[in-house]
């Protein structure tokens, strides 16, 4: 009946090379060099997020989607599946940080909000209110998320 999906699927175009280290410090050396690799990735997309936000908006998945991928990747390479660890870990530690309400960037802000002020606390209800709106701000971004990503599964 020729119906069908249309679309694109994106595969790796890279060789993927395992390598055995000697000793202990090759693992260190390796491992260090591959951290600070996927961190630049990391924070190569939240550039990307941060100066072409209307460009690369379709590409954001929540928690569905990364599961998804993490399915596909453990499917087909578990060495792989290491790496996709490691770059969700990079990337939630890097979220963590930014300055966002209910994140402990937020809490970070706060604190030096507190340092300007001369060690002087801000007010119990305004702190509350900055972390409850920022946590509600969030829940919003991460159902948005998981409604698209659902969507996306269906297609």
């Amino acid at each position: 009946d020729g119906a069908g999906r249309i679309g694109v699927r994106l595969n790796s175009n890279a060789v993927i090379k395992h390598v055995r280290a000697k000793d202990f410090g090759e693992v260190v050396s390796i491992a260090n060099t591959e951290f600070i690799r996927l961190s630049s990735t990391v924070l190569g997309g939240l550039k990307s997020i941060v100066t072409n936000f209307l460009g690369v908006a379709g590409q954001l998945s929540g928690p569905v989607a990364i599961v998804a991928a993490g399915s596909e990747i453990a499917k087909t390479d578990s060495a792989g599946l290491f790496q996709f660890c490691a770059i969700v870990n990079i990337n939630l530690a890097v979220v963590n940080t930014l300055p966002l309400p209910a994140l402990d960037g937020g809490y970070l802000v706060l604190l030096a909000v507190e340092a300007v002020r001369g060690g002087k606390k801000l007010p119990e209800k305004f702190e509350q209110g900055v972390t409850a709106s920022g946590a509600l701000l969030l829940l919003a971004m991460g159902m948005t998320l998981v409604v698209k990503d659902s969507i996306g599964l269906l297609k």
